[in-house]
C-alpha cells in the first residue's frame, strides 16, 4: 500500500517556508491530507499515515485506525526520496521528546538524518527513552507528583535549556522547540534542516 502525508498544522505555523517546501516535494510522491483532526477523506486500509508531530500520531491512531502511523523522519531515513543539504561544521545538542520515549526507531532516525547532513550531535543525559521534557505542553515528571505543580514554568524552561550548554538545540517536536525558545535558546526543528531553510 502507499503512503499519505499528514502535515503538522503547528509546524506549518512555526516554520511556513520549510512546511511549504516539504508539502510540495511530497505531493509528487503521495496524497497530502488536510488537518488530521478534520480531514474527511477515506484512505485505503493498510496505507501508511506519515506524521511529523506527536499530537498528529495520537489523532491518526484514533481517527484513522485503517492507517499505519509512520513517523516522517523514520520514513525519510529509509526512503531518501530527495537529497539532503550539507551542514558540515554545524554542531547541535539533541532535545528528545518525552512523548517519543517509547519510540527508539525515531531516536535512531533523527540521529541518522543528522549524520547524513554532516551535522555533529551532542547528547544530554536525559535523552532517548530517558527524555523528561515536552516543552511548553506539559512537564510529565512534575505532573506525576515529583515536584510542585505550582513550579514556575519559566524556571523549568531555563533548567532544560541549561542542559544544552549554549549549543543550538535540535528539536523534532513543536512543543520542545517552543519551550527552548521561550527560555531564550536557539531551537532548530529537524525539518528546517532537512528542507534547507535553516540559515
Amino acid at each position: 500500500m502507499g503512503s499519505v502525508y499528514f502535515p503538522s498544522c503547528n509546524f506549518a505555523k512555526a516554520s511556513p517556508q520549510a512546511a511549504n517546501k516539504l508539502r510540495e516535494r511530497l505531493k509528487a510522491l503521495m496524497p497530502v491530507a488536510g488537518c488530521c483532526r478534520v480531514d474527511p477523506k477515506e484512505y485505503p486500509p493498510g496505507s501508511q499515515g506519515l506524521y511529523v508531530c506527536q499530537a498528529c500520531r495520537e489523532t491518526l491512531e484514533s481517527r484513522f485506525p485503517q492507517l499505519t502511523p509512520e513517523n516522517l523522519f523514520v520514513w525519510l531515513d529509509q526512503e531518501e526520496p530527495f537529497p539532503f543539504p550539507d551542514y558540515r561544521g554545524l554542531t547541535v545538542s539533541i532535545q528528545d521528546c518525552w512523548r517519543d520515549r517509547e519510540h527508539p526507531e525515531i531516536h535512531q532516525a533523527v540521529r541518522s538524518l543528522l549524520e547524513k547532513m554532516g551535522i555533529q550531535a551532542r547528547e544530554i543525559p536525559e535523552n532517548r527513552e530517558n527524555a523528561d521534557s515536552c516543552g511548553d505542553l506539559h512537564f510529565p515528571p512534575r505532573i506525576q507528583g515529583l515536584a510542585s505543580p505550582k513550579e514556575d514554568p519559566a524556571l523549568i524552561f531555563a533548567e532544560q535549556l541549561e542542559k544544552h550548554k549554549g549549543l543550538p538545540v535540535l528539536c523534532y517536536c513543536n512543543r520542545c522547540k517552543a519551550g527552548i525558545e521561550t527560555a531564550g535558546g536557539q531551537g532548530i526543528h529537524l525539518l528546517e534542516l532537512v528542507m534547507g531553510t535553516y540559515n
